[in-house]
């Protein structure tokens, strides 16, 4: 099979993420699609590390094209990536922040509801 199907198949997301236009005011969005087409076709696909975080990244791009929220918190928050200079990869490092940005989100909007039981 061709690599790049493999690739896709771990990416369900794909062709939404690839089709979307972002906004007249999302000056991030077409950066954000335009790393994560470079990201995913580079990996190394006999890495299950590599493919966990685009199984990750593909997740996280398509909450931004469909949450709001979300989409204005990584407006704000991809301002402050900072990236190590000695750091071998640079994309990988970006992508490694840009999940971070997600799980932060998650666990701070997620709210945790207590059922209680009526005796």
């Amino acid at each position: 099979m061709d690599r790049n199907k493999q690739i896709l198949k771990y990416c369900p997301n794909f062709y939404k993420i690839i089709e979307f236009t972002p906004y007249e005011e999302d000056k991030i969005g077409d950066k954000l699609i335009a790393i994560y087409q470079k990201y995913i076709f580079k990996i190394d696909i006999n890495n299950p590390e590599d493919i966990e975080s685009v199984k990750q990244l593909d997740h996280v791009i398509s909450k931004y094209i469909d949450d709001y929220m979300f989409r204005k918190e990584m407006q704000k928050q991809i301002l402050n990536i900072k990236v190590q200079r000695d750091a071998k990869d640079i994309l990988k490092e970006i992508i490694k922040s840009i999940l971070k940005i997600f799980d932060n989100y998650e666990e701070y909007t997620t709210r945790v509801i207590y059922i209680s039981r009526w005796i």
